[in-house]
């Protein structure tokens, strides 16, 4: 149970079970390693007081592997099916928070102060109990290192102050801070530190002489220590991809090649079902590596794969359904839980002045915003099913108010080019683009790095759509590993996201589509004023008034004790993006298709597929299972 002020109690999915009122089940491989003498019994490798999931349909069967495959890095669809190791969870709402790896979590009235007790006799997968020796080890040798830390966050320096952080006993520990923090909670949904201290202080000098650790890092390919602790302590989000990496996840690294990630359970996994059966039901997860869009798309039809969901496309939904008899899956429509699917921004801190004067004005970017067909967006990628508006928070927010969705979301051209007109791009070239004050043809590039929906049929449409005011503009489509040099960098003309964060887990916390917090590689529009802001001021540009005053009515808003003044800054700093558009949403809370094999039982029939809820984690990957 969640005790604390902020939370409502949620236990939809978590039930009371305890070892002396159930009789552990195991998967029959781990029953033969048990029978061999290689495993504990299951009893014992549990914890006291194991997360309980109640299955969706139906207690599942053990065996099977399930076949997945992702775009560039496989581990995108592998780590899908492991639920995130988090200390709490969203709720599938994404509006409140579940005791997760933490048993239970109590926040002080004032609420500077949280008190965690995580379960135990949780153990890591090779068996090593998971205790508050894994958190001390986070808290001060990792987060206060300053090889491995050079920078601090902010989120563990609330006030400036770096939290306090005191264990209690082997499975208590308590955060204090010098500020009230609200939100603070919220950080462990995504941010949860995870790290085995008996396997990672081996590769640590606070433990082996920095002479020797170097010597090691030299022997593995590496200049410095701390870079041979990060390559060992290697994660794809939450899944350990060093296959001697202790884990906490439902599956752990099999086999790692070119062509394929493997996974196999963990036999140790924390988690049962509501008849005390040990999850994941399935004994393996195969992801394999697929970098072309048509051949994802070909396996899918053809049945290859039991589940499919990132690479999975809208647009393609009548396909899906067509061969669904075929291809022995089923076609299921989430709702994405994004404000937007794909968001847009130009980067207001251009090297190039003339494009950088241009881009700061926000009549320039509320031209861009009106000359934006969102109905035809809507009708030709998702089928008429999502909401045309602009990007802010979900409207089930408590921060949302319509006009925040509304704000400059017609299509207007008449305007749109009036406002242009008005900035003084009246001139025109012999093609009939607009010209910049110093004569220069109007032009910029969008660098597209395919994501979630963002996908090039939407940015293509885009360019075309902002040719009718004069502009133009190109798409290139770009790598994941570009998208994070680049973006920094302060290299690009403008990019494109997928406009999530906007949750009331989420938004309060990470609101960097609105709020100028520090160069991330999801957003262009601002990387030298963040920058300016987060170093305070050592480096970047100095940003305008304005944006001075949203980070500072942010970093109010995140200590504010008071819910009623938090809400109000929380909409301070939304409309002040409903006017300015520092990012421009197209379509937002959209159908998002998800593939899974009819052999497979305990589906969850609705859900929201964001970044916010973790996907399919939410709702417990590990109940899957194969019915024959």
């Amino acid at each position: 149970m969640l005790r604390q002020p902020i939370y409502a109690v949620i236990l939809v999915l978590v039930l009371a079970l305890s070892a002396s009122a159930a009789e552990f089940g195991e998967a029959p491989m781990l029953a033969e390693r048990v029978a061999d003498g290689d495993l504990p019994a299951v009893e014992e490798r549990l914890p006291k007081n194991p997360f309980v999931v109640e299955p969706i349909e139906e207690i599942g069967r053990y065996g099977g592997t399930i076949r997945v495959a992702a775009g560039g890095d496989a581990h995108d669809m592998a780590n899908v099916m492991t639920s995130f190791n988090s200390w709490l969870l969203p709720s599938p709402e994404i509006d409140e928070l579940i005791p997760h790896l933490a048993e239970d979590v109590v926040a002080s009235d004032d609420m500077k102060t949280f008190t965690f007790y995580l379960r135990e006799g949780t153990k890591w997968s090779d068996g090593h109990p998971y205790t508050t020796d894994d958190v001390l080890f986070w808290y001060e040798d990792v987060l206060q290192n300053e090889d491995l830390t050079p920078v601090i966050s902010s989120h563990w320096r609330p006030g400036g102050e770096l939290m306090e952080l005191e264990v209690i006993d082997d499975y208590t520990f308590e955060i204090s801070l010098a500020k009230s923090q609200p939100y603070f909670l919220n950080l462990f949904v995504h941010q949860t530190p995870i790290l085995p201290k008996h396997y990672l202080k081996q590769f640590h000098p606070h433990y082996v002489s920095t002479d020797e650790l170097n010597e090691m890092a030299e022997d593995e390919g590496f200049a410095h220590w701390y870079e041979l602790f990060g390559h060992k302590n290697y994660l794809g989000r939450h899944l350990a991809l060093n296959p001697d990496l202790p884990t906490l996840t439902s599956y752990k690294l099999e086999v790692d090649s070119t062509e394929r990630r493997v996974l196999v359970r963990n036999p140790y996994y924390w988690k049962v079902d509501s008849e005390g059966n040990q999850l994941p039901y399935t004994d393996r997860v195969d992801a394999a590596r697929v970098t072309d869009a048509e051949v994802y798309t070909g396996m899918i039809i053809s049945g290859a794969l039991d589940f499919a969901g990132q690479e999975a496309e809208v647009a393609n939904y009548p396909l899906y359904r067509q061969y669904e008899e075929e291809g022995n899956y089923r076609t299921i429509l989430w709702d994405s839980g994004s404000s937007n699917e794909v968001i847009v921004m130009v980067n207001m801190n251009h090297e190039n002045e003339a494009l950088r004067e241009v881009f700061q004005q926000k009549e320039f970017r509320q031209a861009l915003s009106l000359g934006i067909d969102r109905e035809e967006f809507n009708e030709v990628f998702y089928f008429g099913q999502g909401k045309p508006r602009q990007f802010t928070v979900l409207s089930t927010s408590k921060f949302f108010e319509p006009e925040f969705e509304q704000a400059y979301a017609d299509y207007d051209l008449e305007r749109a080019n009036q406002l242009l007109d008005d900035i003084g791009l009246t001139e025109r070239d012999g093609e009939g683009y607009r010209l910049l004050p110093n004569g220069d043809t109007l032009q910029f590039t969008i660098e597209m790095y395919r994501i979630g929906q963002v996908e090039a049929p939407k940015v293509e449409l885009l360019t075309e759509q902002w040719s009718d005011l004069g502009l133009r503009v190109q798409m290139e489509e770009i790598s994941g590993e570009l998208q994070h040099q680049r973006a920094p960098a302060n290299m690009m003309d403008a990019n494109t996201w997928g406009g999530d964060k906007a949750s009331d887990i989420l938004f309060p916390i990470n609101p960097q589509f609105v709020v100028p917090l520090a160069p991330s590689w999801e957003m262009s529009a601002w990387t030298e004023w963040a920058r300016w802001l987060n170093e305070d001021g050592q480096s970047g540009e100095e940003p305008p008034q304005i944006l001075k005053d949203i980070r500072g009515w942010w970093d109010e808003m995140i200590v504010e004790p008071e819910r009623d003044r938090r809400i109000e800054l929380g909409k301070k700093i939304l409309e002040q993006q409903a006017e300015n558009l520092w990012v421009i949403g197209l379509v937002g809370e959209a159908p998002i298709p998800l593939i899974f094999s009819k052999d497979l039982g305990n589906v969850p029939e609705e859900g929201l597929w964001v970044w916010d809820s973790l996907r399919l984690s939410g709702r417990h990957p590990e109940q899957l299972f194969f019915r024959e």
